[in-house]
């Protein structure tokens, strides 16, 4: 079988369609989690769990004791479920892959073998993997499934968020559902905690952007772009408006001066990347943002048009200077931010 994307995996766990191998990987370790857990409920169910689920960690894992659980056979079940979490495919060497690879092809049709992987690093490159794991996918995908989960654009989520939204028997704009992808930072677990809580408020009307604010969880990074906007165009009034929100949500001084540097930055790559009749996913490869950051670069590259490269450069100096006496200063943290701010508006 191919290469399957998450969505394709989660059809096929959808309507009982069930491999012997499954190979999980990717950057997107939420996802990878959630349709991990899904898959081994839809294998063996709860009730049957403690006789028929049988969890590996990589770094100690026997392959005699993996051959001798993929021989047996389930009690009181129709499968039996093996997990193998972090396999370090690159420390194996060439017998024990040898062996690996001679249990996993003649695994028992009432046996499924789960390999996924969360704690440690399978990638050369941004989205090339390393050699000995990109065969090893290559093998899973030949004797049962391999995936890779990636991260979502915002667009791709809304997509996902509108059709979950409407299964939940409530509505939600695509501008709406865009705006709470970016509000999650498209990550999808935390997405579907707030469409769940999202949907029980409206009961069935459509989901506004003064739901998603007044009901999900805030996130610095998009707030931060919003203090760092309001600071580039000389809106005090917003900027301090915003600052008071922040310091609201119980966000620490080093957290924020860290949130609104990061928003700079992207506002001065956006900046260069506009005077060098660059586009926004030239910026966005060229700095190696992830598929569900890019949207951080997007938004920059269609608002710094109205700021001049020069003040952008100047505001990161400051912020590079307040978090140096943050660090070894003993002036209140508060104060030396707000004098930052006030620096920035002035000039």
């Amino acid at each position: 079988m191919p290469q399957l994307s998450d969505i394709e995996v989660a059809k096929r766990i959808r309507t009982g369609t069930i491999d012997n191998l499954y190979f999980f990987y990717g950057h997107d370790v939420a996802s990878l989690e959630a349709y991990t857990k899904r898959l081994i409920t839809k294998v063996v169910p709860n009730d049957s769990q403690d006789l028929n689920l049988h969890k590996f960690e990589g770094k100690s894992l026997d392959l005699g004791e993996l051959s001798d659980v993929c021989e047996g056979l389930p009690m009181f079940a129709e499968r039996t479920c093996i997990t193998i979490n972090d396999l370090n495919v690159e420390s194996l060497n060439k017998e024990d892959m040898a062996y690996l690879k001679n249990i996993l092809s003649d695994i028992p049709q009432t046996t499924v073998v789960i390999i996924y992987m969360t704690g440690i690093n399978v990638y050369k490159s941004k989205t090339r993997l390393l050699d000995k794991t990109g065969r090893f996918a290559a093998f899973c995908s030949k004797n049962g499934v391999a995936c890779e989960f990636k991260f979502k654009s915002q667009n791709d989520l809304a997509k996902i968020i509108i059709a979950k939204v409407e299964k939940q028997g409530s509505t939600i704009s695509r501008s709406s559902a865009v705006y709470l992808a970016q509000k999650t930072l498209c990550d999808m677990l935390t997405a579907n905690n707030e469409i769940a809580k999202l949907c029980a408020y409206a009961n069935g009307r459509e989901i506004t952007n003064e739901d998603i604010d007044l009901l999900c969880s805030t996130q610095v990074e998009t707030d931060s772009f919003r203090l760092a906007d309001a600071i580039a165009r000389g809106e005090a009034r917003r900027s301090f408006s915003i600052l008071d929100s922040l310091y609201a949500d119980q966000l620490d001084t080093v957290t924020i001066v860290g949130g609104i540097s990061a928003s700079f930055i992207d506002l001065y790559r956006a900046r260069l990347a506009r005077d060098s009749k660059r586009t926004f996913k030239n910026a966005a490869d060229d700095f190696s943002y992830p598929k569900n950051l890019e949207f951080k670069i997007q938004n920059a590259y269609r608002d710094c048009s109205v700021y001049k490269t020069e003040r952008l450069r100047k505001c990161i100096q400051y912020l590079s200077e307040a978090d140096l006496d943050l660090k070894s200063s003993k002036t209140d943290s508060r104060i030396i931010l707000e004098k930052t701010i006030t620096k920035m508006l002035m000039r």
